[in-house]
């Protein structure tokens, strides 16, 4: 081989080299980890979650159930027992209310804000409640208008609390939440 074709050869594998040792592309990025998005849950922390505030709930339907029933002869009689269904109901609301304050907070917001509309609703009926058995109780025995506020009081909390029974149905919205409800043992029917 004559020498100028070897130093163009020797030139062209001295390119070839530096183009491949130095001019090669870089490597790829790895892929970005994804980041947890801000609303997802881990599943035990939410499933722990969804049992107690559906054991709040469940814990006052129970509760509900055993309210006495209104009864008596007399005016005297019927107050007594108005008082005693009043004062029963408060109590179940309060614990209520004390439930619901004492939950963590949610694993997703949605959970956060299930939980106070339904502490709301549940004060709201527990404060109706409160004030119809102490106008109630502070009333004359032969006070018969007085029996109908306590009366009127207590549907008026009734009607709050049939705005917050379902527990369930107020996290539809947050996929991690319904899917915990599913196996949360205080939230089965």
């Amino acid at each position: 081989m004559c020498a100028a074709h070897r130093k163009s050869a020797l030139a062209g594998i001295a390119l070839a080299v530096a183009v491949l040792a130095g001019c090669a592309p870089d490597p790829a990025p790895a892929a970005p980890q994804a980041a947890p998005s801000p609303s997802a849950a881990d599943p035990a922390a939410a499933v722990a979650w969804m049992n107690g505030f559906c054991g709040v709930v469940k814990d006052f339907i129970e509760g509900n159930n055993k309210m006495p029933s209104a009864s008596g002869e007399t005016l005297e009689a019927v107050k007594k027992s108005t008082s005693d269904q009043l004062g029963h109901y408060a109590a179940i609301l309060t614990k209520t209310v004390d439930g619901l304050g004492a939950l963590p907070a949610a694993p997703v917001p949605a959970g956060d804000a299930a939980k106070q509309e339904f502490l709301a609703k549940y004060t709201s009926a527990r404060d109706k409640t409160v004030k119809a058995k102490a106008g109630l109780d502070a009333a004359g025995k032969n006070d018969t208008a007085a029996q109908g506020r306590a009366v009127d009081g207590l549907i008026a909390a009734q009607k709050d609390t049939h705005g917050a029974l379902d527990p369930v149905a107020a996290v539809l919205g947050a996929p991690e939440l319904k899917t915990a409800a599913a196996t949360a043992e205080r939230c089965r029917p």
